[in-house]
């Protein structure tokens, strides 16, 4: 399943980010048990960098422990899809509207700067860091909004979501509609018009979920409006 690794000082957390992009590039399936012993074998090293890297993934909510303490892939559920993004929807919308006194130009540059490289990543369809600037981009603007317990809901939130923006990013076409939604989001934070910043994020954020969900299985209408 995974290759061998070199042993290092920092072993723990090369096996936790090998483990994390494995379960988020879907190498390792939703509902895959994960035994610490096996994978240790695998990668040639000892069993306590592997528990020590699954508890983290616990924590992020990428892996579950079972009853017998052993662990397993999170599996995807729409009710916590739609949940996780129903409340991104209303914080994000809350951080677009404090971030408006205080955008610079400056600030304005570095989210053109990012849609560029989006575009770029687009065109090569490489939909890892299409899923890596897009979280830049919502960064960018929290930042703007100088709120830190704000920004401490938001990025849990973020965290929770990584597994779901990997599925929307991989679905066809969906790539070049987060550039065109953060060009509408950055033209109205330049404009300065909050109402139409607010409803931009909450439309790229509703094509989001709505992706997401159809990446999962049909569904029978969209869970959010852009209303």
């Amino acid at each position: 399943m995974l290759s061998k690794l070199p042993e290092r000082k920092s072993l723990s957390k090369t096996v936790l980010e090998k483990l994390r992009a494995a379960i988020l590039e879907r190498k390792i399936p939703s509902g895959a048990r994960l035994v610490g012993r096996t994978l240790a074998e695998e990668m040639g090293i000892s069993r306590t960098p592997v528990h020590e890297a699954l508890n983290v993934l616990v924590s992020e909510k990428l892996v579950k422990k079972t009853r017998n303490n052993g662990f397993v892939v999170a599996r995807i559920e729409k009710k916590d899809i739609i949940q996780l993004y129903t409340m991104r929807l209303h914080l994000e919308t809350l951080a677009v509207q404090w971030a408006l006194p205080n955008l610079s130009p400056k600030l304005i540059d570095r989210l053109k700067k990012n849609v560029a490289r989006s575009m770029k990543y687009a065109l090569k369809f490489d939909t890892k860091r299409i899923s890596e600037t897009n979280a830049q981009f919502h960064q960018i603007i929290l930042s703007a909004a100088q709120n830190h317990i704000l920004a401490d809901f938001i990025e849990l939130l973020h965290r929770n979501a990584k597994l779901f923006r990997v599925h929307s990013a991989n679905l066809s076409g969906r790539s070049e509609k987060i550039v065109a939604e953060h060009e509408k989001i950055i033209d109205a934070l330049e404009s300065r018009d909050e109402a139409q910043a607010a409803a931009a994020i909450r439309g790229h954020l509703s094509n989001a979920l709505n992706s997401i969900l159809s990446a999962l299985g049909p569904r029978e209408e969209e869970i959010i409006t852009n209303e």
